[in-house]
């Protein structure tokens, strides 16, 4: 019995080498071809195995680009969290005697955990402080000018684009994986017929067999 290859990089590598040698080795071939598998279905067979080696492949580079998209997000989010919620900090001190502008700028509302409410939140707290010239006046006095608080806004429209940009990788990577799985088990299921033939063919040549890694 062949040994267990559980990954699909080990199972693949298999395939390339049983198919090859049962197309190349010219007393393996001719007794694989009396159950069909002669060199143009083996060559058609190899075709198959690179198809899914290609997606192999394409599957590790998409999910490789979403772990990236997923550091940037997560670094974007937090950068623009963090400045966000000093202006947040600075608006409760400053306007903790005016009702009227601390719920205007939600500075009553805990911060939203998930980042479409995060976002939904610093939006309105942006869009409602840079409308009131008052407010602004206010945060000047205290290190904090209208250009501070846009940078600030800006932020949030990075990790805001940070975070499409992930869920159009999330969405490749897992599309990816799909196309990738189709195809391997696909070819797992003509590579165990192959390989069960095989082994009827060269039950008496265990050497020949031993060329198939089986």
């Amino acid at each position: 019995m062949p040994a267990p290859y559980h990954s699909i990089e080990d199972r693949l590598n298999r395939y390339l080498t049983g198919l090859t040698n049962a197309r190349d080795v010219p007393e393996l071939q001719s007794r694989v071809a009396l159950y069909g598998y002669t060199p143009d279905k083996l060559n058609q067979m190899l075709a198959q195995r690179q198809q899914a080696f290609d997606l192999y492949l394409a599957q590790k580079t998409e999910y490789s680009e979403q772990h990236a998209a997923t550091a940037a997000f997560e670094q974007a989010w937090k950068t623009a969290h963090d400045t966000y919620m000093r202006l947040i900090r600075l608006g409760r001190i400053l306007f903790r005697d005016n009702h009227a502008i601390f719920i205007k700028l939600t500075l009553n509302e805990e911060r939203k955990r998930t980042f479409s409410g995060w976002l939904a939140q610093a939006n309105t707290f942006f869009s409602n402080l840079l409308s009131d010239q008052n407010a602004l006046a206010k945060y000047s006095q205290y290190n904090t000018p209208p250009d501070a608080v846009n940078a600030a806004k800006a932020l949030v429209v990075a990790a805001e684009q940070a975070n499409i940009i992930q869920a159009k990788e999330t969405g490749e990577a897992q599309q990816a994986t799909k196309d990738r799985d189709e195809k391997t088990d696909a070819l797992d299921s003509a590579m165990s017929e192959f390989y069960a033939l095989a082994e009827l063919a060269c039950e008496d040549a265990p050497d020949l067999l031993k060329m198939l890694d089986l």
